[in-house]
């Protein structure tokens, strides 16, 4: 009787579905990144920041971008998707260099952005450039990451 029992606990337990973690789950903050500058200018024109981030979770995941001005004011609040091993670019404003999603900031000077994934396994860097160039001509900002990918040493 107890063999029984046992397989019946074992076939319950083989059709159970591991849930799918991605983009129903919680969003959590990532990364900070001081010193976010957009000179407010047109599609490809002026200064702008991008921010590069890639998902390595196994899921789609959905990543948020908050933009503050200096003195703490929401400049932006936005949401993507991000496949499993895309690699995502949203800049504060349209670049000729990269393929990204606008964030629409408009000027922002020393602001910072926030963002916030519903994985921590998510990494993301930023870059200050000319929107208008096709070449690298920029600089990279330091992120300060939260919540690290368990495993990781950032």
């Amino acid at each position: 009787m107890k063999a029984i029992h046992w397989i019946i606990a074992a076939a319950a337990l083989a059709s159970v579905q591991p849930s799918q973690a991605g983009v129903n789950d919680p969003e959590v903050i990532i990364y900070r990144f001081p010193g976010v500058f957009d000179t407010g200018s047109g599609v490809n024109q002026g200064v702008a920041t991008s921010f590069h981030c890639t998902n390595f979770s196994g899921v789609n995941e959905t990543i948020r971008f908050v933009t503050r001005s200096s003195a703490g004011s929401l400049l932006s609040n936005a949401a993507f998707t991000i496949e499993h091993l895309e690699t995502f670019t949203a800049s504060t404003h349209a670049t000729h260099m990269y393929a990204d999603d606008d964030l629409n900031t408009g000027f922002v000077t020393q602001g910072t952005t926030a963002i916030a994934a519903t994985s921590t396994n998510v990494i993301c860097t930023a870059v200050t450039l000319d929107a208008s160039s096709a070449v690298p001509n920029g600089f990279a900002l330091r992120g300060i990451r939260f919540n690290p990918a368990p495993g990781s040493q950032e």
